[in-house]
């Protein structure tokens, strides 16, 4: 069958269903605007920064778009309150940090994306049901 979720998503979609979160009465995913609003949305807040690394932050001037920072760091001090990018080499090093961490998270997300398919289960219910019987609730089981 189909996963719970995409369940709840398609009830959400074809209806005027609303859903709590986090405590806050009626709140909707994505209002009524629907996908595109969000693709839109997505383009403009993703894309323009990605526009300005890629032109270089100093070509927009010109047009009358003044952005601080530079190309290999746009955001200037805005975007580092804390003053973490003062030593250059410890900069270097978070940033790799970073790089390494985010492609660590991918990894994880593809585990269990992966770990729903072959169980049809959530994460959360494949950890309980491992807890309650880790000799049989395990990977093997699904190599027979």
């Amino acid at each position: 069958g189909e996963p719970i979720w995409w369940k709840v998503a398609k009830a959400k979609l074809n209806s005027d269903l609303t859903l709590n979160y986090a405590g806050i009465e009626g709140f909707r995913i994505a209002g009524k605007q629907g996908i595109w609003v969000i693709a839109a949305c997505q383009l403009v807040l993703m894309g323009g920064p990605e526009y300005a690394r890629y032109v270089g932050i100093k070509s927009l001037e010109p047009v009358g778009i003044f952005l601080p920072g530079t190309t290999n760091y746009p955001g200037s001090a805005l975007f580092d309150p804390l003053n973490l990018t003062e030593d250059a080499e410890t900069f270097a090093n978070q940033s790799v940090a970073e790089i390494k961490h985010g492609r660590l998270a991918m990894l994880a997300m593809l585990g269990c994306f992966v770990q729903a398919a072959v169980t049809r289960k959530g994460p959360v219910e494949n950890l309980m049901d491992f807890m309650e019987d880790p000799a049989n609730n395990n990977i093997l089981q699904y190599f027979n």
